[in-house]
């Protein structure tokens, strides 16, 4: 397939043909509207692509239309309708004639597509359920400008100024040799979606773009892109570097991140990485050069986050910080590129240490202060990293895909000591476990947590401290935590600060 980037005016002149396996025109009002206040709403300053349309060659000039009709068709009944509004009562243009449309089998639903406009969109009398449909699309415009929140003199301008200037298609063309209802079928049964990194992907391994005898280079990137695949499909490693933010394909993290920056355009426009590359791709000279460089690119950024996760000094401190905030992956980029490993290590204590308050001030921190999950999250982390011997991979997969209570070691409504919402009586447990006991002593509630731990499940390494009274200097009694467990806790994690960032808990 050869992926070309078409806008309307590409296609002026060019004839479409609906074959006969295709369903008929099925767009409600619910769409078309829908596609209308996406051209009204977009912002002129980028690109709105169109999800891919299919075509096949048959002549020149004509193609068939494997995918994407129903966009098509309602792109053609809104030109329609722009030619029925500015046309009438004066000399008529051939300004809003893009391109032909008709159908193989259903020949009165195309004449009656062809000769839209006001006086004849409801004469479909006797005519089949495409022509029902085609009418009420260019009524739904109609009643779209009536909207009081629409400005219906500038709206129908405003719209085709963003449909000429600003929309396009991805142009996927098929070979001659391809069975073009074989690729419908499975198109339209999910089987070969056409997400973003799947072109980005056509272009990349694109036959054209590698010189006669570069063939092996072709099958390694194809099998290295596999790889980076599989990767990235793993939980673990893809918790580590995102907090359940939802791509189409994983991949694209790695696209978004080396062509978009990390921006949030393509929260607007899931195909933005492709259109960006694609636009880079145009310009080049050297079209074989240009997807060596942007694949080598790929492969050192994967290996950058993959370094990150291998290292699990770096992994415990990055996975800090990015469960804090996604766009702290700008400031982690910043801070280890470019420099030896302990700078970089350095660079990162820096960072994670500004999250907290002063180590000294730890013990005035009480519930509902925002900054507590940070120091309970952090003081697990350091812990791990603290330890001489080797060392476990704290699992984000599973701190980010449940949810996290600030639990109160001592339970509020636990009548044998007082209230406390202060710091060392707070700790980091899953909801799960810490809604089972609900406001048990204790005594229950560590029976439960070892028993938990026991079973596998996960529990923090600090606050099966806790509840084994590691941090108690002098253990008095297993069955409360008393007023002296709380201050050993503190001055714990004190400990535990001081030791890792080095500076006696002043700010770097």
């Amino acid at each position: 397939m050869g992926i070309l980037e078409k806008k309307i005016e590409d296609l002026r002149g060019l004839k479409f043909n609906v074959p006969s396996y295709q369903r008929g025109y099925r767009w409600t009002e619910h769409e078309v509207t829908t596609l209308l206040d996406d051209f009204y709403n977009h912002n002129a300053e980028y690109k709105y692509c169109l999800q891919p349309l299919i075509v096949k060659k048959v002549a020149d000039g004509t193609y068939d239309v494997v995918d994407g009709q129903q966009r098509l068709t309602s792109i053609y009944i809104f030109l329609k309708f722009m030619s029925a509004e500015f046309n009438n009562g004066r000399r008529r243009t051939n300004q809003y004639d893009y391109f032909d449309l008709e159908y193989e089998t259903r020949k009165e639903s195309g004449n009656y597509l062809k000769n839209l406009n006001f006086d004849t969109y409801e004469e479909i009398e006797n005519m089949d359920i495409d022509a029902s449909h085609i009418s009420k699309a260019f009524e739904a415009i109609d009643k779209w400008l009536d909207r009081e929140e629409i400005n219906s003199n500038n709206a129908l301008n405003d719209i085709y100024k963003i449909l000429t200037e600003n929309v396009f298609f991805i142009w996927y063309e098929i070979d001659e040799s391809e069975d073009p209802i074989k690729i419908f079928t499975k198109v339209n049964i999910g089987k070969i979606p056409l997400t973003n990194a799947e072109l980005i992907k056509a272009l990349v391994l694109d036959k054209n773009n590698y010189k006669i005898g570069d063939e092996s280079d072709r099958i390694h990137r194809s099998i290295a892109w596999n790889q980076i695949e599989h990767r990235l499909q793993q939980d673990s490693f893809w918790q580590f570097l995102t907090n359940n933010e939802v791509y189409d394909t994983k991949i694209d993290f790695l696209f978004n991140l080396l062509i978009l920056g990390n921006s949030e355009v393509y929260r607007v426009d899931k195909y933005s990485t492709f259109y960006s590359l694609y636009e880079e791709y145009k310009r080049a000279e050297n079209k074989s050069e240009f997807i060596s460089d942007f694949w080598s690119k790929v492969q050192i950024l994967f290996e950058e986050l993959n370094n990150w996760y291998l290292d699990l000094d770096k992994y415990h401190l990055i996975g800090y910080l990015l469960s804090l905030d996604s766009k702290n992956l700008d400031r982690v980029f910043k801070a280890t590129r470019d420099k030896k490993k302990s700078e970089a290590f350095d660079e990162l204590k820096k960072l994670a240490f500004d999250t907290i308050p002063e180590i000294d001030s730890l013990g005035e921190l009480v519930y509902g202060d925002k900054r507590i999950k940070n120091v309970l999250l952090l003081f697990n982390l350091v812990t791990l990293i603290n330890k001489s011997e080797k060392q476990y991979r704290f699992p984000f997969d599973i701190y980010k895909t449940q949810k996290w209570d600030i639990e109160h070691i001592h339970a509020k409504a636990d009548e044998t000591a007082e209230s406390d919402d202060g710091l060392g009586n707070l700790t980091l447990l899953d909801a799960k476990t810490n809604r089972s006991y609900r406001d048990s002593p204790f005594e229950q509630k560590r029976k439960i947590i070892i028993d938990v731990d026991a079973k596998g499940r996960f529990v923090p390494v600090c606050t099966r401290n806790i509840f084994l009274k590691v941090y108690s200097g002098e253990i008095e009694n297993f069955e409360v935590w008393s007023d002296n467990d709380k201050t050993d806790y503190i001055k714990a994690m004190k400990l535990e600060f001081n030791k890792f960032f080095g500076n006696d808990g002043e700010k770097i």
